[in-house]
């Protein structure tokens, strides 16, 4: 038989978050996806979520439910415990493995920033928001789909149309890349908030979706991130 080191080198290397607690809801172990996926839910909601949907009796139990937390989406949970002492959770992950990726063709240089000024301009009126900018002008020209780019920003920014207050921040994210063609790409990230808590719509998820643009919800606002293309 395999020793404990395998096992849990073997669960570390998993792509499926896995998250062990005690009976008093105390952290006791967890993988590196759990360790990521903790930026986006707190420990203690993932408790909730395993205790809720436990065995009735000693051993493991497996339930399909829909699950997103940031920009990881889930379809599945696996809950166990053999003992009244701890119990265990892990979350299967959703996985695209034919990811569409924008043809060459499709994109050209632009200046990100234009394109937002152009959208707030069509989408705000300024006698009712007070708009706030945080913006990395260090950022370059980069290669987008502008028309799909303007309408992720139009279907994103007219959510936030009633706000007394909207805040939009532009910059890079740090130790993060997306591999294209066997290239690594910086990634650029759009975070939008407002005065008003803003659900996403399903017509910005569609959107985004078809501009290759990673969007979420994360402590009440809206992120957007894609490949810096240059």
């Amino acid at each position: 038989m395999y020793d404990n080191n395998f096992y849990k080198s073997f669960i570390n290397e998993s792509i499926n978050p896995f998250v062990l607690f005690n009976n008093d809801s105390k952290l006791i172990d967890f993988n590196y996806e759990a360790e990521i996926l903790f930026n986006y839910v707190k420990p203690s909601e993932l408790f909730e979520l395993a205790m809720s949907n436990s065995p009735h009796n000693f051993g493991f139990e497996r339930k399909y439910i829909n699950l997103k937390y940031g920009k990881s989406t889930f379809y599945a949970i696996v809950v166990g415990y053999i003992d009244d002492e701890y119990i265990g959770i892990e979350l299967y992950k959703q996985v695209n493995i034919e990811k569409e990726v924008a043809k060459i063709h499709d994109i050209e240089l632009v200046n990100i920033f234009s394109l937002i000024e152009i959208s707030k301009s069509t989408n705000f009126d300024l006698n009712i928001t007070q708009i706030e900018e945080i913006y990395d002008t260090s950022i370059p020209e980069i290669k987008v789909n502008i028309n799909d780019f303007l309408l992720t920003l139009n279907e994103c920014f007219l959510l936030f149309k009633e706000n007394e207050t909207f805040k939009i921040k532009v910059n890079l994210k740090v130790g993060e890349y997306e591999i294209i063609d066997g290239k690594k790409h910086n990634i650029v990230e759009i975070e939008c908030s407002g005065s008003q808590k803003i659900e996403l719509s399903i017509r910005l998820e569609k959107q985004a979706l078809k501009s290759h643009i990673n969007i979420f919800e994360l402590n009440d606002c809206i992120k957007m991130e894609f490949p810096m293309i240059l």
